[in-house]
């Protein structure tokens, strides 16, 4: 009879541990996966600079065809990005090897006092954009390029290029 309450500490003990775990499993499935997100990637940059001819290409695997995705931008740039905004030029080509039209999107990185808009640490901000919807006519590889449309022959203070396609 002296163990008594030493057992139903056990046990009480146990079932608190066992919730927790419980608990703590649950949260993990529900942030565990983005279900809407179907590619989201970014390629970095050279600390040098981007350099003009440098058009960075995104293999984009699809497998749900005849719907609509929306497509976003975003970029990571540098404390010394040396402008308020960065206009992109993207394009793609269908799993048909089909080019679609090439579509400029203007990013607002800073405003007008230099502020930087994006979420950052340590110098470094990134911002994302909407660049409308993409109609998937069928699955199969979808080949996105992106390119800044800046005069500059070499673009400092870009970090990363990354586009997101979500249904």
């Amino acid at each position: 009879m002296k163990d008594l309450p030493k057992m139903t500490n056990r046990l009480k003990n146990r079932n608190l541990c066992l919730k927790g775990i419980i608990l703590l499993f649950a949260a993990s499935l529900l942030s565990a996966c983005d279900k809407q997100t179907v590619y989201h990637s970014f390629q970095s940059l050279p600390t040098e600079g981007w350099l003009r001819e440098d058009t960075l290409s995104f293999d984009v695997k699809v497998t749900d065809s005849l719907t609509y995705y929306k497509l976003s931008l975003e970029v990571r740039n540098r404390s010394n990005y040396p402008y308020q905004n960065l206009p992109l030029s993207i394009c793609y080509t269908t799993a048909d090897s089909i080019p679609s039209p090439t579509d400029t999107i203007q990013l607002i990185l800073a405003d007008k006092e230099g502020i930087w808009k994006g979420d950052g640490w340590g110098g470094l901000y990134q911002t994302a954009v909407s660049a409308g919807s993409v109609r998937i006519g069928k699955p199969g590889i979808y080949l996105f390029k992106v390119a800044y449309t800046l005069p500059d022959e070499r673009l400092q203070g870009i970090n990363d290029i990354g586009i997101k396609l979500k249904r």
